[in-house]
C-alpha cells in the first residue's frame, strides 16, 4: 500500500512536470516590499503541540518513546541525520517519520552535498539516524530552540569551529549538547549504536528517547510555538509541485502535493520514478509534511568546499506552501535566541498547517521553481 501511494505520487510528478512552462520561478533575489506587522509569542493550548499543532491525546505512542505527548515535558532533541546520496536506498533515514520539523541545508559546495537537522518533540523515538556531524549553521538553529542536540562530531576549522560557538552561546557538554564521538565515559555515548549491515559513518545510530531524559529538569527549552489555522490563507495560488535545483542531479529534490491526503511528498534527483520516494528506512513508509518552507539564506564558505557557514540570523525572502498552494513572504530572526517568523504576503505572521514542517535553507541565487 505504501509503495502504491509513491508510485501515484510519481505520476503526479509526470503530468505536473508535462506543465513546466507554467513554473514559477523562485529565487529569493530582490525586496519584496512587505511591510511586516512583528509577531508576538504564540501560546499553545494545554492539549495542542507547539511544534505541530496536533492534539497531544491522538497521536499514537510507540512503547520507549518519549516526548511531549508522551511524558508531558516539553524538551525538544535537534539531531544531525544523514543525507548522503540523497538519502534513498541503502542511505534512507530510519525514526525520521516522528520529527515535527527538518530542516535541509548545505553541507559541501563540491556536489552540492546537503545536510538534515531534525526536531522531534511530540514523540521522540528510541532509535533514529544515520546521525552525522555538525556545522555552525547547524549550532545556531539548535540555539533557536535551545533544545538537546544529537550530533557525531563536527567542524572545528577556524572560522567555523562549532565548540567556539558553543561556548560563546553558553551551551554545554551533558546538558543539552551529546556528542556521540565522546568517550565511553560520558553518560550519553551507550546510547549511540551501530546498525549491522550498513558502512561507517552511515550507520550510527542514536536513542534520542533515553538521551531526552538526561538533560536536566530545570533546563526549559524555548518555547516557541509555532501559528497554526485549520483555514487555508488568502491569497495563495495553486502550487503542487515544488522543484529545487540544488545544482546537482543526486541532491536536487521534487515534492508533490497529494491532495487525498494533504501532504507533500519529497523525491530526489533527476528521475521521477518511484523508487526515488523518500522513505523510511524501518517501515518503508513516506516521509511527507504538511507545510514546506523555503527560507532564502546568505551561505558563505569558510576558506574550504566543506566548511559552510548558514546564516539563519537577519531576515529574507522565503517561499511558503500548505493545502497545496503557494505564497511569496519574508522571514525575521533578529538574533540567536528570537524565532525565526515566516510572514506572508499582508506582512502577517504565516499560519501553518497542522503537522510536520520541512524548512529548506536555500541559498541566495539558488533557483527553485514552483507549479
Amino acid at each position: 500500500m505504501k509503495r502504491l501511494l509513491c508510485i501515484l505520487c510519481a505520476l503526479l510528478l509526470l503530468t505536473a512536470a508535462a506543465l513546466a512552462d507554467t513554473a514559477t520561478i523562485m529565487n529569493g533575489e530582490g525586496s519584496r516590499n512587505i511591510t511586516i506587522q512583528p509577531a508576538g509569542v504564540n501560546q499553545a493550548a494545554e492539549s495542542v503541540s507547539p511544534t505541530t499543532g496536533r492534539t497531544l491525546s491522538e497521536l499514537e505512542i510507540t512503547p520507549g518513546y518519549a516526548g511531549l505527548a508522551v511524558t508531558g515535558r516539553y524538551m525538544p532533541m535537534l539531531v544531525q541525520i544523514d543525507n548522503t546520496d540523497a538519502g534513498i536506498g541503502v542511505r534512507a533515514p530510519w525514526g525520521l517519520l516522528w520529527a515535527d520539523v527538518v530542516y535541509e541545508s548545505a553541507l559541501a559546495r563540491t556536489g552540492a552535498i546537503t545536510r538534515l537537522s531534525a526536531l522531534f518533540s511530540d514523540i521522540i523515538p528510541d532509535a533514529v539516524g544515520p546521525i552525522r556531524s555538525a556545522r555552525v549553521g547547524h549550532v545556531w538553529i539548535r540555539q533557536e530552540w535551545d533544545c538537546g542536540f544529537m550530533y557525531y562530531g563536527g567542524q572545528l576549522k577556524k572560522g567555523s569551529n562549532i565548540q567556539q560557538e558553543f561556548s560563546k552561546l553558553g551551551a554545554k557538554m551533558g546538558v543539552v549538547l551529546f556528542n556521540g564521538t565522546d568517550s565511553s565515559g560520558k553518560p550519553w555515548k551507550k546510547f549511540y549504536t551501530k546498525r549491522a549491515g550498513l558502512i561507517s559513518p552511515h550507520d550510527k545510530s542514536g536513542n534520542a528517547a533515553a538521551i531526552s531524559s538526561l538533560i536536566p529538569a530545570n533546563h526549559k527549552a524555548a518555547e516557541h510555538t509555532l501559528l497554526f489555522s485549520d483555514e487555508t490563507p488568502a491569497g495563495g495560488t495553486a502550487a503542487t509541485l515544488i522543484s529545487l535545483d540544488w545544482k546537482s542531479d543526486v541532491y536536487s529534490s521534487q515534492l508533490s502535493y497529494d491532495l487525498d491526503t494533504g501532504l507533500y511528498y519529497r523525491y530526489m534527483g533527476s528521475s521521477l520514478s518511484s523508487d526515488h520516494c523518500w522513505v523510511d528506512k524501518d517501515t518503508q513508509a513516506p516521509i511527507a509534511f504538511s507545510n514546506v518552507i523555503i527560507e532564502f539564506v546568505d551561505q558563505q564558505w569558510n576558506g574550504a568546499v566543506d566548511a559552510p557557514v548558514t546564516n539563519v540570523v537577519g531576515s529574507g525572502n522565503c517561499e511558503l506552501f500548505r493545502d497545496g498552494q503557494h505564497w511569496a513572504g519574508v522571514w525575521e530572526r533578529p538574533d540567536m535566541n528570537s524565532r525565526t517568523v515566516f510572514y506572508g504576503p499582508d506582512g502577517q505572521e504565516f499560519p501553518l498547517q497542522r503537522g510536520r514542517t520541512l524548512i529548506i535553507l536555500f541559498p541566495r541565487g539558488y533557483t527553485a521553481t514552483c507549479q
